[in-house]
């Protein structure tokens, strides 16, 4: 039950800490609906298993590595910056005037996989996280019933979040709509130029 507890907890951090994806997730969640929200954490929690997987392999020595980081942080801030600059330069389109397909939905996937595994501070995060089950002396099997506890809850507070982004939208008119995109288009691009900076 301790073990269920603490990683409910650190899950409930992880999805109160705003940054990239937050802004991103609220965004969609607003503009698009629960469901293409969705599509978005879910590409997001894939990308955390990836990290996962490769700390548990014992790569967490590459959240050390100053070439790593810098590489991968470049890119993160420079994929951050263009998805800002499209959201903040492109016009507003109401929810019935896109033609929402099995496409579009792996566009929004593939763009929660690129915010997230693209910033080196994930793997960093899930170092940090990996080094505590380490301490703590869990075995794999409590290794993998903590990390499945962080991501149930992730799932799940990201889900209250678009609710409560969808629930919004009837009162915001278009011309609310298209600032909520640029303001959001500029903290991702914010974001992407304060990663940039923190590497260099």
């Amino acid at each position: 039950m301790e073990l269920l507890i603490n990683g409910i907890l650190v899950g409930l951090l992880l999805s109160i800490m705003a940054g990239p994806i937050f802004i991103a997730l609220i965004q969609l969640g607003i503009e698009r609906g629960i469901r293409a929200g969705m599509a978005l954490s879910i590409g997001v929690l894939l990308s955390d298993c990836f990290y996962f997987y490769l700390v548990l392999k014992g790569m967490e020595s590459l959240g050390e590595l100053e070439s790593f980081r810098y590489y991968i942080g470049m890119v993160g801030g420079i994929v951050l910056v263009g998805i800002g600059l499209f959201s903040i330069f492109s016009p507003y389109k109401p929810p019935e005037a896109i033609k929402v397909t099995a496409k579009t939905y792996g566009g929004y996937f593939l763009k929660g996989m690129a915010i997230n595994i693209f910033n080196p501070f994930v793997l960093v995060l899930w170092t940090v996280i990996s080094q505590e089950m380490i301490s703590e002396g869990y075995d794999g099997n409590q290794r993998l019933f903590y990390f499945l506890a962080i991501i149930v809850t992730v799932g799940l507070t990201d889900f209250l979040k678009l609710v409560l982004a969808k629930s919004i939208r009837p009162y915001l008119k278009p011309v609310h709509m298209s600032r909520v995109r640029k303001v959001a288009g500029l903290g991702l691009a914010l974001f992407g130029l304060v990663l940039m900076y923190k590497v260099l």
